[in-house]
């Protein structure tokens, strides 16, 4: 019952999404939720996740997206974020992101808990499974490399790639240099101790080695 009126839920958030013509989002909203029901069907079959609540937040800069376990701030389950910060990467990009989430999703329904990924550390399991869609990841969750049948599946519908990636082959992908975040906190150091305030003019002094703390 509980798991119906989640997906009711989520349903009524995604039509909000799609009906709103005049909202930044909508365009890419139609595209990720298309995709959503043509992922569950490629590569989850028989095991499909949850429709999502797609969300856009912008979030810190070393985050491309996230799956919020459980509940989020409005009760809503199986929510997947979006950077706002990255919103403008090549679709391929974006989608590889979006597929990632979803894997999150089908391991917290379908894999055991020991398995599961914990915090940062993706696990065995998470990998392999990623890796047989053709999205492979380093144990930080980090894209190392892609290839079929992620991207002829891709291809097939529309979605270029920046190479020209044959077909079977894996390509790498080197990592990408993130934004860089905009807080006004300075480091300073007396040798022993860094700190981080948001004042030019500082002046303190260490009461473990005595000195002064420097601008670095």
């Amino acid at each position: 019952m509980l798991n119906r009126i989640n997906d009711q839920i989520n349903k009524e958030i995604m039509e909000n999404e799609l009906d709103a013509n005049d909202w930044i989002h909508n365009e890419l909203a139609w595209t990720l939720y298309w995709f959503v029901e043509f992922f569950n069907i490629c590569f989850f079959k028989d095991q499909p996740v949850p429709i999502p609540a797609l969300t856009f937040e912008k979030t810190r800069v070393n985050n491309l997206g996230y799956y919020r376990i459980g509940m989020n701030d409005w009760a809503v389950r199986d929510q997947i974020n979006l950077n706002k910060l990255y919103i403008n990467r090549p679709l391929w990009e974006t989608l590889a992101t979006l597929l990632h989430e979803m894997m999150h999703s089908f391991e917290y329904i379908y894999i055991p808990e020991s398995d599961r990924t914990n915090s940062w550390y993706h696990k065995k399991a998470f990998r392999i499974k990623l890796a047989s869609f053709g999205i492979f990841t380093n144990e930080k969750g980090c894209h190392v490399a892609i290839g079929d049948p992620f991207v002829h599946l891709l291809r097939q519908h529309g979605v270029t790639f920046n190479k020209i990636i044959q077909p079977g082959i894996t390509i790498e992908i080197p990592p990408k240099n993130k934004k860089k975040g905009k807080s006004k906190l300075k480091k300073w150091t007396c040798g022993c101790t860094n700190v981080r305030v948001a004042i030019m003019d500082f002046r303190a002094k260490c009461l473990k080695c005595e000195n002064e703390f420097r601008f670095v």
